[in-house]
Order: C-alpha cells, then sequence, then structure tokens
C-alpha cells in the first residue's frame, strides 16, 4: 500500500532543495522583523504592563527616606520634596500634606480614607490569593518572595495607622491603631508562611534564574514595614492617649503605664523583625552581585530600591528609639545609597526604553508569553 505523499513530497519531487526552503524562512523573518522595525510609539504602549508601577514606589519610597533622615540640611529637604512631585506626576495619589495648612476637615477626610482603604485592602487579600488558587497552579520550585505582594496592602495598614493615627482625637486612634496591629499581623503571618516554601525552595532548587534576582530583596519588605509600623504606632498611642484617656482595658492597675510598656514592646519587636531582615537582605545581595553581570535591565530592578525603603526608615526608626548615633549613621549612610540606586536605575529604565530592550515585542514580560 502506497502512503499519501505530503505536500512537503510534492514540493521536493520538483526540484526545489532545502537551501531555497532555508532562504524563504529567512525572508519571512526579514519581513517579521521589519514589521517590528516599523512599531510606532502607540504600538510600543500595547507592551506598557502594571511591572512599571513599581517605580513609583521606590520613587515614592526614596522620597520618605529622604524626609525622615537625622539631617537637619534644606537640601535634604529640597531633594525629597522633589522627588515627592515628581513621584506625584508618575501616580497621583492621596497623602498627607499637613493639617495646619489644610484646615481641620482633612483630619475626617484621613480617617474615611484609612478606612475605606482597610475594607479594600481586605477584599484584594482574600479575592486575590482565591483566584491564584483557582485558577493559576504555581509551581513550587519557582517560589519568589514576589508571592507574599498580594498580602502587602493588608499588611501596610499598620504602616498607614502609625502616620495618620497622630492625627486624630483618642477615639477615632484607638480604633485605627488596633486595626493596624491586627492588619500588621495578618500581613507577617502570611509573609511567614511565604518564608517557609521560599526557603525550602532555595535550599532544594537552587538561587533562583539571573532577571529574577533582584525579587528576592521582597523578602526585606515585611519584617521591616512591620517594625516600623510597630514603632510609629506604639508613639502614636502615647500620643493621643488613645489607651489612657478612651479606652479602658479592663485589668490593667495602672493605665498610665500601658503607652511606655507598648514602645518598649514595640523596639524590642522591631530590632527582633530588623535581624530577620538584614538575613534576607544579605542573602539577597550575594545573589544579586553574582548575578550582575549576566542581568540586562528589567523593570523588577525596581526590587532593589522599594523594599530597601522600609528596611532603612526602621534602621532609622530603631536608632532614634535607643538614641544611637552610630546606628542613625548607619541608617543615613542606607537612605544615601539607596538614592544613588534609585538615580542608577533609572538612568537604566531610560536607556532599557531607548534601545528597545524593554516596551518592545519579545522583550522583558513578553518574553515570558
Amino acid at each position: 500500500m502506497v502512503s499519501p505523499r505530503s505536500p512537503v513530497d510534492d514540493v521536493f519531487a520538483d526540484g526545489v532543495k532545502d537551501s531555497d526552503l532555508e532562504l524563504g524562512i529567512k525572508e519571512i523573518d526579514d519581513e517579521k522583523e521589519q514589521a517590528i522595525e516599523e512599531i510606532g510609539f502607540k504600538g510600543r504602549l500595547k507592551h506598557f504592563t502594571f511591572a512599571w508601577y513599581a517605580a513609583t514606589m521606590s520613587t515614592g519610597g526614596v522620597a520618605f527616606t529622604m524626609s525622615v533622615l537625622p539631617l537637619n540640611s534644606p537640601a535634604i529637604i529640597t531633594l525629597g520634596t522633589a522627588l515627592f512631585v515628581i513621584n506625584i506626576m508618575l501616580f497621583i495619589v492621596l497623602t498627607t500634606y499637613g493639617i495646619p495648612n489644610s484646615g481641620p476637615w482633612l483630619i475626617e477626610a484621613l480617617r474615611i480614607a484609612f478606612w475605606t482603604y482597610t475594607i479594600v485592602a481586605t477584599v484584594v487579600a482574600v479575592v486575590y490569593y482565591h483566584v491564584l488558587f483557582m485558577v493559576k497552579k504555581l509551581v513550587i520550585t519557582n517560589v519568589l518572595p514576589g508571592w507574599v505582594l498580594p498580602i502587602f496592602p493588608a499588611m501596610l495598614v499598620g504602616t498607614l495607622a502609625s502616620a495618620i493615627a497622630k492625627t486624630q482625637p483618642a477615639d477615632a486612634a484607638a480604633n485605627m491603631l488596633i486595626a493596624g496591629f491586627t492588619f500588621q499581623g495578618l500581613g507577617l503571618m502570611v509573609a511567614m508562611m511565604m518564608y517557609g516554601i521560599y526557603f525550602g525552595r532555595l535550599m532544594t532548587s537552587g538561587l533562583p534564574v539571573d532577571a529574577s534576582r533582584p525579587a528576592m530583596f521582597i523578602a526585606v519588605g515585611p519584617p521591616s514595614f512591620t517594625a516600623l509600623a510597630l514603632i510609629g504606632m506604639a508613639q502614636d498611642a502615647k500620643i493621643t492617649g488613645a489607651f489612657t484617656t478612651y479606652m479602658q482595658l479592663p485589668g490593667i492597675s495602672n493605665p498610665d503605664m500601658i503607652p511606655d510598656l507598648l514602645q518598649i514592646g514595640a523596639l524590642l519587636s522591631a530590632v527582633f523583625l530588623w535581624m530577620l531582615a538584614t538575613w534576607f537582605f544579605a542573602i539577597a545581595v550575594f545573589a544579586a552581585v553574582e548575578a550582575i553581570h549576566r542581568n540586562d535591565f528589567h523593570l523588577n530592578w525596581y526590587a532593589y530600591v522599594f523594599p530597601n525603603v522600609g528596611y532603612t526608615i526602621a534602621t532609622i526608626k530603631i536608632g532614634e528609639r535607643l538614641n544611637s548615633t552610630p546606628i542613625l549613621g548607619v541608617g543615613t549612610g542606607m537612605g544615601v545609597v539607596l538614592f544613588l540606586l534609585w538615580i542608577v536605575i533609572v538612568y537604566a529604565h531610560i536607556k532599557a526604553v531607548y534601545t528597545r530592550m524593554i516596551m518592545w515585542p519579545g522583550k522583558d514580560e513578553d518574553a515570558h508569553h
């Protein structure tokens, strides 16, 4: 029985050579390459992804770091203000710009914004992971600290409470602080569960691929921001008198001691968590340095900056609470390095756009599809 001849057999039967086919394929590839070369800015916008938001996270974080550096320098304040304005231009956000400059209405507005954010963060923390459980089956050998990002909005309720509660009356401040402690605990506990999986992956499968090494710094964020939030909320409890003038806790014979006890507990916990963040930071630094010469720019380079914002500010706050000049000096140095690193990354980002390394078909995030 004679098998049917394929179209390819017919082609070769007609005397067409392999070299002719290769030439035809090359011409098709050249046409595709020419079509890609003709993509304009509008076409490139189709490759503009949510990963660009990392730029605003880093820029705003560096601006925040400039504002807490223990340096009474007008130049530092001006630099931080400039970065803050740049960040607003990148992404419009609701922020605190000072009660004396706006009037008492801002106190109420901040309170409403806080509780609105808390509700939305709760929904995101549940729904996002539910979608991941149902839709996307992730491979355990590919785990990265970025898997904890869906819980970040909920965890940052504590950081937000530490920044806002001090502006509120005692009753509102007490509710904010309790919510802040609650959600900070949620975020940290979920992060701890992820750390177990992440550490197991490092032990059994080794370090991530070169392009994913910057994401290792995300592990620095949860313990750092928790340390920062605990110190801030404990200070706010003392400033507002939330647990002495408004909320009477049963079984406490001397409520006046509560703020001091909270501050001591917060400081000890912050130091405990700071060392964990330092360990994750050191692991990430060694991994990043080993691969930096093989790693072209990707948008995840901003992970070199924004997780370390909390680490830097937590260092400064611990130095302030311990009244330690050396620790404050280390924190200041970290802030300077963070700013210089941000400049390098922004330059690399602009260069990558110009040289078509990102926001281009088949490049950066497109390479994974």
